[in-house]
């Protein structure tokens, strides 16, 4: 299962409720058809942003690591990225100040395929953020400008991603974990529609080891309009922890709840086995599940 951010058709979209009606008249609700839709709203949203984030980080380190190369560089599951490394200081791991200039070109590997350019700018860097045998931090600021997602989304914001990491007990070995925090806003644009993701924060552990990431806070505010659900806004939050391998596409586990003027609806994600199925259920009283299949 992928999370890429979309608005329209099977993949991951962006919508909510309709805001219709008078004043004193009772909004109306989703039917559960609706809901379906608002699941892989909620999920696409909360995740697709923490895998294009951490990729563009992740492509971003992974550059400085292997000396700051120049030209055209392959990505894992294809395309190309070409970056600039610029110096604030000397020596060869990132430092306060320290700025990548990267374009990707339908660059892949689990998130995207992306195409676009931006810049990392490092700061609060304490440590070797490169050695998985000492504890090392850093914050990370990058623009998106009309980065394009899967071919179909286009993003256009700001986020900050600050990361702290903690060594394992094997030397010589990424066996640690790191802890990241993602805020930010972004306007997505498919189609000629215009979605608005704002008060984004999310939080997360990682477990080098196991790839395995655990969410202790998902917030966002999004809004906006289209066909057929007319206006929305929501807001999303956590109702438990939220267990994936984001870098994978793959979701295990966890609740998600979005709230609108109208009603609140609770996402459950629960796998057993080698089974994952979702669960909806709205304050209205009605209620409906997605299938791994359906995701």
């Amino acid at each position: 299962m992928r999370y890429v951010l979309k608005t329209t058709g099977a993949a991951v979209a962006l919508a909510l409720l309709a805001a219709c009606g008078g004043s004193d008249d009772p909004k109306p609700t989703y039917s559960e058809a609706q809901l379906k839709e608002l699941a892989f709203d909620v999920i696409g949203v909360s995740l697709g942003i923490p895998q294009v984030t951490t990729f563009t980080v992740g492509q971003t380190l992974s550059f400085i690591d292997d000396g700051a190369p120049s030209g055209p560089q392959p990505c894992e599951d294809g395309g190309t990225y070409t970056a600039t490394l610029t110096r604030a200081g000397g020596g060869s791991i990132p430092g306060n100040g320290d700025k990548v200039d990267i374009q990707f070109d339908q660059c892949e590997d689990g998130a995207g395929p992306l195409t676009g350019r931006t810049t990392v700018t490092f700061s609060d860097v304490s440590g070797d953020i490169f050695d998985t045998d000492a504890a090392a931090a850093a914050t990370m600021t990058f623009p998106f400008r009309g980065m394009n997602v899967d071919g179909d989304t286009t993003l256009d914001g700001d986020f900050v991603l600050k990361a702290a990491t903690t060594p394992g007990g094997a030397p010589n070995t990424d066996d640690g974990t790191s802890t990241l925090k993602i805020s930010g806003a972004v306007k997505l644009t498919e189609k000629g529609v215009l979605i608005e993701v704002s008060d984004y924060v999310t939080e997360l552990g990682s477990d080098h080891a196991t790839d395995i990431d655990t969410f202790s806070k998902i917030d966002y505010r999004a809004k906006g309009s289209r066909s057929p659900l007319g206006e929305f806004d929501y807001r999303v939050s956590m109702t438990a922890p939220v267990v994936a391998k984001i870098a994978f596409g793959e979701l295990t586990s966890g609740g998600l709840r979005a709230k609108t003027d109208a009603e609140t609806v609770d996402t459950t994600i629960a796998t057993s086995g080698t089974t994952t199925t979702v669960s909806i259920k709205s304050s209205s009283g009605k209620s409906t599940t997605l299938s791994e299949r359906d995701l």
